[in-house]
């Protein structure tokens, strides 16, 4: 019977006075989208996009598969072939083991909801270690090619939008099937140690509507919650903070939670850096992070005059927000 990892919801009862979104960027991880969950439909083998350099072949022979789904991973492993567009997941030909890739199916895990491509509510979750095979699309650079490739893969569907549902056609008409088709992201880490990852986006219909797009491959980043120094006093609801990060890093949230009324809040920098940054010199940098409404909104509760600023954890962040991640041993 499969196991699995459950990825904790905010705690309601925590308030947050300020959270910044960075431009440019996702919303920060905390966020939940509301909305109504697409429905699932299978995808067919077919791939898309032109061949290029980099381009990995399916050169196994023709097999039966599936779209992915909970039953289609146990114990830690693929038990059966799941395809996305060009993606197809293999069970391993050898004996099931605790680890692979010098990871744990938890610490996979860990890294797979930190992966800022699958931030936000899904109705679906899956992860396990597979033999990976890419045909259609071009890798990003450094990649290897990916052919009966040993690999963590987790994979996400059934995301939660704020589309109306009538951007789903109705179950029973003539359009219901023929026209939409799920999409479905896959999280792909064949790197030792997790110091590579690529995302593969399956071709589909996009949740809100409209032509189908994909499929796409791109580097995975993880968000990670680093370490910082407070560089100045509070001023006009704010404080400036420094923090040593990954030159290749990009600035992805910051928080600062709390009550307005007490005397502590607790601050948080959230970046999104490449999972093989160690590579990546290191740099200084510094943001501003909000506390406070400036100016506090009538009624609200006085702001103290010494407030204590802590500090929140630090590594990788889960942003995947899902009821459970099924797989586990």
């Amino acid at each position: 019977m499969s196991k699995s990892i459950r990825i904790p919801a905010p705690d309601p009862s925590d308030t947050s006075p300020a959270v910044t979104h960075v431009p440019g960027t996702s919303g920060p991880s905390r966020a939940l989208v509301a909305g109504v969950a697409l429905g699932a439909a299978a995808l067919g083998l077919a791939a898309c996009g032109p061949a290029g350099a980099g381009v990995a072949y399916v050169t196994s022979p023709a097999v039966s598969a599936s779209s992915p789904s909970a039953s289609a991973v146990a114990g830690g492993r693929y038990t059966k072939i799941v395809a996305m567009s060009g993606l197809q997941v293999s069970p391993p030909t050898t004996s099931a083991t605790s680890e692979h890739l010098g990871l744990t199916w938890a610490q996979a895990a860990t890294a797979f909801a930190a992966t800022s491509a699958v931030q936000g509510s899904h109705a679906q979750a899956i992860l396990g270690y597979g033999l990976v095979t890419l045909s259609g699309s071009t890798l990003p650079g450094g990649t290897s090619p990916l052919d009966r490739r040993g690999a963590w893969v987790g994979i996400t569907w059934g995301e939660t939008t704020s589309c109306p549902a009538a951007a789903v056609p109705p179950a029973g008409s003539s359009t219901s099937r023929a026209s939409y088709h799920q999409i479905f992201t896959a999280v792909v880490i064949y790197g030792q140690g997790g110091d590579g990852a690529i995302v593969y986006t399956s071709r589909g219909t996009p949740s809100c509507g409209g032509p189908q797009t994909g499929p796409t491959v791109t580097a995975a980043r993880e968000v990670l919650s680093m370490p910082w120094q407070q560089t100045t006093p509070l001023h006009n609801g704010s404080v400036r903070v420094s923090y040593q990060a990954p030159s290749c890093a990009t600035l992805f949230s910051t928080a600062a939670s709390g009550k307005i009324g007490t005397d502590k809040l607790t601050l948080v920098v959230e970046l999104t850096v490449p999972f093989d940054h160690a590579s990546c010199r290191t740099t200084t940098d510094t943001t501003s992070i909000r506390l406070f409404p400036s100016p506090v909104p009538p009624g609200a509760p006085a702001v103290p005059s010494h407030t204590t600023l802590g500090h929140g954890p630090t590594g990788p962040v889960s942003v995947l927000q899902t009821g459970r991640i099924a797989g586990g041993p």
